[in-house]
């Protein structure tokens, strides 16, 4: 129990009274000493006069001297002395409580006129004062989105020491782990007496610390800590209930205006959406109208380039099968342009508003072949959405089923049976949804071969072969080579920034000579290295890849008016040289315009002499 001072209790005028009252107890003088034995109240004691104890809850707190009566007046002391602390401690508590009370009244209060945490916050740690001792405060929350802390509000002036920050990061850490609160004595103990002393220490410092989860709806949003520096600050349990149920309010508080202002910028971020989506509604529209105006200009016959006859009798066939709903199957070697084949009958049919769904029958797996196609109900596997499948996507517009060759034999009864009912059964269903899109099926292979060997089924290349669209090699038109080759280099240059790029005659007659296996895919994307590697703004036959070169003999390779040929070396300097000039002798840059790795750069110089 705390020491009680009776020299300051008698001071008191209400309390000075009851020596009066206790006169007609004693027969005679009397002396009240406290504790420490020292006058309190009463006249000088007599060193014969016996003393008589005064207690509260068995603790003696001093002693009543005197003759007859002494020792009835100590047992009134006693019991007035306890009903006087009962009292007092009673309305300590019950003032407590109103503050305890009147703070969380004020925090729902607040709470309906402020939106913003932080006031929220601010105002908490000001009422605590009335509370808590403490010299630090601070309320903190843990930022879901990148999993850190970040101070709300706090008070006071942080203490600098090193093994403070250290300790309280990791007790702060703790608590939110763990999400229950604590209370630190660092360095303080009681002694046996109830006084409070510091241990001594070669190192550390001092101070008392409670820290209390923020809990909301049994989740964890943050802390609350209070810290004090002083030596006669030791915190109880009294003080730990207090935080904790002003940690409640503060979590349900601060979390509802969060929420409320995540809601209110929600809800104006929607509002603004919806002006600008109104507003921009029409230009959409007429962006949609000139979208498809431009599919169809991209994806127009014309862009089949070239003035053969295959290519005219190719675009002849496009022209008059594109308004029919005739199957179609192209067939050509790879890099023809069967897709663009595609692309050119369904943007230049009715159907050119409606979608063009390309299906890669090589690149999806056979265990999702059907799901992709037809779509799937939801729940049929753990996790599993309902989605739609290409089929249904493609409805009232063109299904292209590039790659048929390659569809498994388990795929193409499900696609027969697809083209042949003109509806699908999703996967996990039993219900088939009609659809009606146009097929167009592309193939590399020889089917009818495909179809001798087991691979293909003769019924579904009958469904799909009503018209067969035959895309021309084009070593079988060279004549377009020239044509497809400028088209290219026009459409590079832009892209890659080299306007003014331009083919020399020796170039254009190595690209005609060549065979091209990859055909115009092969032919595009040699153009574009070209004008990628080319520096000097001239593309000769020395600027095309190796197997053109090695194509096309030195001694059929016709020289530019002009034109020298160097060696190897000379050439490989002269190139390098320009490439770091232009990138400004950034060896990173050079090598990547070169196709080679920084080190293998590294090694030609060295073995150059640059």
């Amino acid at each position: 129990m705390k020491e009680f001072n009776l020299k300051k209790f008698f001071s008191k005028k209400e309390n000075f009274a009851l020596l009066k009252n206790i006169d007609g107890i004693s027969s005679g003088s009397f002396s009240i000493l406290d504790a420490a034995g020292a006058l309190a109240a009463g006249d000088t004691p007599a060193a014969e006069n016996p003393s008589f104890p005064i207690k509260i809850e068995g603790e003696e707190i001093g002693r009543v001297m005197g003759k007859r009566g002494a020792e009835g007046a100590a047992e009134v002391l006693s019991y007035s002395i306890r009903s006087w602390s009962i009292q007092r401690s009673l309305a300590e508590e019950i003032l407590q409580k109103y503050k305890e009370y009147d703070l969380l009244y004020n925090i729902n209060d607040l709470m309906s006129l402020c939106p913003k945490p932080a006031e929220i916050a601010n105002f908490i740690i000001s009422e605590l004062l009335k509370l808590i001792r403490f010299e630090y405060a601070s309320i903190i929350i843990f930022n879901e989105a990148d999993k850190t802390f970040y101070i709300l509000s706090s008070y006071g002036k942080n203490y600098e020491g090193a093994e403070y920050k250290k300790n309280i990061e990791k007790i702060n850490s703790k608590v939110f782990k763990s999400g229950k609160g604590e209370i630190i004595n660092k360095n303080i103990e009681k002694d046996w007496g109830g006084k409070k002393k510091i241990k001594i220490k070669s190192s550390g410092d001092a101070y008392s610390l409670i820290a209390v989860p923020l809990k909301t709806k049994g989740r964890d949003i943050g802390l609350i800590n209070v810290c004090s520096f002083k030596d006669k600050t030791y915190y109880i349990s009294s003080d730990f209930k207090i935080l904790s149920t002003v940690a409640s309010y503060a979590a349900n508080s601060i979390e509802i205006t969060r929420l409320y202002n995540i809601e209110k910028e929600r809800a104006d971020n929607l509002q603004q959406k919806n002006k600008e989506l109104n507003a921009v509604k029409e230009i959409m529209s007429n962006e949609n109208i000139n979208m498809k105006q431009n599919l169809r200009q991209k994806f127009s016959p014309k862009k089949i380039l070239g003035i053969s006859w295959q290519v005219k009798n190719l675009l002849d066939k496009i022209d008059k099968i594109a308004d029919i709903s005739s199957n179609v199957l192209i067939t050509g070697e790879s890099g023809t342009g069967k897709e663009l084949a595609a692309k050119a009958i369904h943007y230049s049919s009715a159907r050119a508003e409606r979608p063009f769904i390309a299906v890669n029958c090589s690149a999806i797996p056979e265990y999702i072949f059907e799901s992709e196609l037809f779509g799937i109900e939801k729940g049929v596997a753990t996790g599993v959405d309902k989605r739609r499948g290409k089929a249904l996507d493609a409805d009232k517009g063109t299904l292209f089923l590039d790659e048929i060759g390659d569809m498994p034999l388990s795929g193409q009864a499900k696609v027969l049976r697809m083209i042949q009912d003109r509806e699908v059964v999703p996967v996990g269903s039993s219900k088939p949804v009609p659809f009606d899109a146009r097929i167009i099926a592309a193939t590399n292979k020889d089917l009818k071969k495909e179809i001798a060997e087991g691979n293909f089924r003769k019924d579904l290349f009958y469904r799909l072969n009503v018209i067969n669209l035959n895309m021309p090699s084009l070593r079988d038109r060279k004549e377009d080579i020239a044509v497809l080759a400028d088209y290219f280099l026009k459409n590079n240059a832009v892209k890659l920034e080299r306007r003014g790029i331009m083919l020399a005659r020796n170039a254009v007659e190595a690209l005609v000579n060549y065979e091209w296996p990859g055909n115009v895919r092969e032919l595009e994307n040699e153009i574009e290295r070209a004008v990628a590697l080319n520096i000097s703004g001239k593309i000769s036959l020395y600027d095309l890849s190796d197997n053109i070169k090695k194509y096309n003999s030195a001694e059929n390779a016709p020289l530019e008016e002009g034109e020298t040929i160097n060696n190897i070396e000379d050439n490989e300097i002269i190139l390098i040289k320009k490439v770091l000039e232009k990138s400004r002798w950034n060896k990173s840059a050079t090598a990547k315009i070169l196709g080679i790795t920084r080190e293998g750069l590294r090694k030609k110089m060295n073995r150059l002499g640059i």
